[in-house]
């Protein structure tokens, strides 16, 4: 069984105490500018609010304690596992709105009625993803006083439940790779005849939950299944740092070598970030600066994103996958703004076009493709509208989150819930409603509002930051679960650091710039490449770094290929043939530029390579993606020309800019 969605992040990454990027220190002044004001944004959460509890109301009155609710004919279907599905996968949701009382019950009814020990093959995946990472979060919440939601009479119910089911998915990692299978029986392990093909995103898609429980547990075997299965991935990339769609767990042959940012992707990319953010580990930090390089150059014809053969980087399908959307939320995330604005604006004109995205977008005919018209209530376009306008306070993704409302309000609203919408074009509606519609696509939407309100949630104002996971569960990052090096404090501060750390103020400026922003220098890359980054962090943010003289393989004592073996020779190369002055061109040539920051404090090894190298300490790693990445394809190089009059409606609706 293959997941059937996602996913489900230049980019300066803060300490890992402040992981999320504070939105109120990026862009400080008024939250509503002209368009949305703060009363209309104060209804549209309260609709939002209303909208939740008429869905979430249809399922416990018609589906419950089956998974998930048929809202047309107000019936429950069983759809992963047969244990109230959606009510867990709303948990945090409930917690969010404020919800004392049905929060408290529902965490209450979980802990007495939910078993595993049951005879069903299920979706390691989707269960990752949807049952324990709601089990977990819920769990963080309900136990935490500083939350405001603990509930006392709670003991842990939700966590020993967590354990043992990721204890049940365990067998699915007993592969030679390390990837797991797709599915699992809970009960008896993997079936003999399970097909060994999986998806990148089902095997990359696993760390945050994972590693958060063994934390909680104090048992590593979690996190060092999910990081084996990640270093099975990443270590079968291509030449080009691509990694293809679908993979053979026990040969490691890719049985599907289309490369793209969506389907059966996505979230691989997605949750390497996410787990440096949340953790702190460099590991993830390093394979995700590889792969976001090797996405942006390859992958990226600006504002759109196409599937290429990860060995050649040719393109085989230009298509806009409605999975792609997320990628915006992920590049603010990283700081890599301004091609996140771009995207997005094209991603929102298809929705504008149609009321809705359909599951696949021809760029080439700029029509909907066939056999992709449906759109299941997906929630990550929304979920890059909350993080852009978190990021910007620009009114335009106020603008955005109201006609997403609008077009779920009038089209895909039924008697017991919200729809499947099976063609964007006629608008006819299907008898399904996902439990993500309730876990993301909703608190998404009433997150976008209530930042603009004026944010009274514990997200904005609670006492830690959260990661969201790919299923939009919240993930605090607390003591016990980041693990914080002594270099950092806590509650929101940064890392320590200073001029020598290899960061300072710039007289440059770009129109997000104001006075809460520093710069990062110039710097030269273990590659040899140079940029000025035009991303920006607040001044509170001390920066984290790690030599650059130092290979991965070196630092961490692994190896993922025989990518380091003539590393010194092009490091020796690519200085002797940059000077001064080709520094300066360089600079002015770069279109994108990346920056990275590592960890502050090395390990004694590498600490004595570092002096012996003569090295600056705590030198930041810069990565750029070149200004020439377009290919020269023939369908990629109309996709402007096609799709440019689908562009003028957002452009009429938002004011972006035509680039």
């Amino acid at each position: 069984m293959q997941p059937i969605r996602r996913r489900h992040r230049g980019f300066p990454l803060l300490c890992l105490s402040a992981a999320l990027l504070a939105a109120a220190t990026l862009f400080p002044g008024a939250a509503v500018a002209e368009g949305v004001t703060p009363s209309e944004a104060r209804r549209l959460r309260d609709e939002v609010k209303d909208m939740f509890y008429h869905a979430f109301d249809g399922y416990m009155k018609y589906a419950f304690p089956l998974d998930e609710l048929r809202p047309l004919s107000c019936q429950g279907e069983d759809s992963l596992g047969g244990y109230a599905l959606t009510l867990i996968d709303s948990l945090d949701t409930l917690a969010l709105l404020g919800d004392k009382e049905k929060f408290g019950a529902a965490v209450e009814w979980v802990g007495k009625n939910v078993r595993f020990d049951i005879n069903k093959t299920v979706s390691v995946f989707e269960t990752n993803i949807r049952i324990l990472g709601g089990l977990l979060s819920a769990h963080l919440i309900a136990s935490d006083y500083a939350t405001g939601m603990r509930i006392q009479s709670y003991d842990d119910q939700l966590l020993h439940l967590a354990a043992d089911l990721a204890q049940r998915l365990l067998p699915a990692f007993d592969t030679p790779t390390g990837i797991p299978f797709g599915s699992v029986n809970l009960m008896y392990g993997v079936d003999e005849n399970e097909s060994k093909i999986t998806s990148t995103a089902a095997g990359g898609t696993l760390t945050l939950e994972f590693g958060i429980l063994s934390r909680l547990t104090n048992n590593t075997v979690f996190e060092r299944a999910t990081k084996k299965s990640v270093r099975g991935i990443w270590s079968r990339r291509s030449k080009l740092n691509l990694v293809g769609a679908h993979i053979n767990v026990f040969t490691g042959e890719w049985t599907q070598k289309d490369a793209g940012i969506g389907t059966s992707i996505d979230s691989f990319y997605e949750y390497l970030l996410k787990a440096y953010l949340l953790f702190g580990d460099d590991e993830y930090l390093y394979i995700f600066q590889e792969a976001y390089k090797a996405a942006m150059h390859y992958l990226h014809h600006d504002p759109w994103y196409v599937e290429v053969n990860m060995n050649s980087g040719a393109t085989v399908w230009p298509l806009f996958n409605s999975l792609q959307a997320f990628w915006p939320g992920l590049q603010v995330l990283a700081g890599d703004v301004d091609p996140a604005i771009r995207t997005h604006a094209a991603f929102f004109s298809v929705w504008k076009k149609y009321g809705f995205t359909p599951e696949g977008f021809n760029l080439a005919t700029s029509t909907v493709q066939n056999g992709q018209r449906s759109y299941p209530l997906r929630p990550e376009l929304i979920e890059s509208t909350y993080w852009l306008f978190k990021a910007t306070r620009d009114h335009r993704y106020l603008d955005v989150g109201r006609d997403i409302l609008a077009s779920l309000q009038y089209g895909a609203r039924c008697p017991c819930g919200y729809c499947h919408i099976s063609d964007v074009e006629t608008h006819k509606q299907d008898d399904h409603m996902e439990s993500f519609f309730l876990a993301e696509t909703v608190k998404y939407l009433w997150l976008l509002f209530d930042l603009a309100a004026g944010p009274d949630n514990i997200v904005e104002n609670g006492p830690y930051r959260y990661i969201f996971s790919t299923e939009g569960h919240l993930l605090p990052v607390t003591p016990d679960i980041a693990l914080v090096d002594e270099h950092c404090s806590y509650f929101g501060a940064f890392c320590h650091g200073s001029a020598d750390h290899g960061y300072g103020a710039s007289a440059n400026s770009t129109k997000h710039q104001n006075g809460n922003y520093t710069q990062l220098d110039d710097i030269q890359t273990p590659s040899g490449h140079y940029s000025t980054s035009n991303m920006l962090f607040t001044t509170g943010g001390y920066i984290k770094g790690v030599c650059p003289g130092l290979t991965h393989a070196q630092k961490l004592g692994i190896s993922y290929s025989d990518e380091e073996d003539n590393f010194i020779e092009q490091t020796s190369e690519s200085r002797e043939h940059h000077g001064e002055s080709a520094v300066e061109s360089s600079v002015q040539d770069q279109s994108s530029s990346i920056i990275l920051i590592s960890h502050p404090v090395a390990s004694q090894h590498d600490e004595a390579l570092e002096s012996g190298s003569g090295s600056q300490d705590h030198a930041n790693i810069v990565v750029t993606s070149d200004s020439d990445s377009t290919s020269s394809d023939n369908t990629v190089g109309s996709l402007g020309a096609n799709t440019e009059e689908l562009m003028e409606d957002i452009e009429g609706t938002s004011g972006q800019d035509k680039r």
